[in-house]
């Protein structure tokens, strides 16, 4: 999870950085696969919307190489610190143009929040969270995902930004947002160990 330093103070900032914890989202049926190719396929799944933004899981699935020394691994393409620019690129454009992607070095458009959140995988699978603030505003909600490491051109969907919107507003509301406690980062105590212990030695 982001800081609340992250948001410069900014109370509206600091509440849009991450899911609500606060609120129950109101869930889309918008599982889409993206693209599909004999070396990739890549779905959109489990859109969940807030009165905050919306978040889902991007998903991508890859065949066994025919090489077993094929670096382009798909942990590597999403999480590796290639600078090659093979990496697994996802950039989102709401109607009225503001964009933003996971690009390092280029921010969105101001007033957009994009960000992977979890996200687990190996050579052959990788599901990435994403979180995506404010709420789309009315009309298509333009969706793009490119790879030029396993060789997937860049390919666009539309969704639905009214409906998401809608689902938003929908979220219920559990209380009042607070913003994040400051958790302190000091190293735990030492557990109580017998002297006999591997642990202790």
């Amino acid at each position: 999870m982001w800081s609340a330093a992250f948001g410069n103070g900014d109370p509206d900032v600091e509440r849009r950085m991450n899911r609500p914890e606060n609120e129950l989202p109101t869930a889309l049926p918008t599982n889409r696969l993206i693209v599909r190719t004999p070396a990739i396929a890549v779905a959109l799944l489990g859109m969940q919307a807030y009165t905050t933004g919306v978040a889902f899981q991007l998903a991508a699935r890859a065949p066994g190489p025919e090489d077993p020394a094929e670096r382009n691994r798909l942990d590597e393409l999403f999480w590796g610190h290639r600078g090659d620019g093979a990496r697994f690129q996802i950039g989102v454009q709401f109607a009225d143009g503001r964009r933003a992607s996971n690009l390092p070095g280029r921010d969105g458009d101001a007033g957009l929040i994009f960000h992977p959140a979890g996200g687990s995988g190996g050579p052959l699978s990788a599901d990435q969270d994403w979180w995506l603030s404010p709420l789309p505003p009315e009309g298509p909600l333009l969706v793009v995902v490119r790879c030029p490491g396993i060789g997937l051109e860049e390919t666009r969907i539309e969704l639905d930004g009214t409906a998401i919107r809608r689902a938003g507003e929908a979220a219920t509301v559990l209380w009042p947002w607070q913003p994040p406690l400051d958790q302190p980062h000091e190293p735990p105590l030492p557990p109580d160990l017998p002297a006999s212990s591997w642990f202790a030695g």
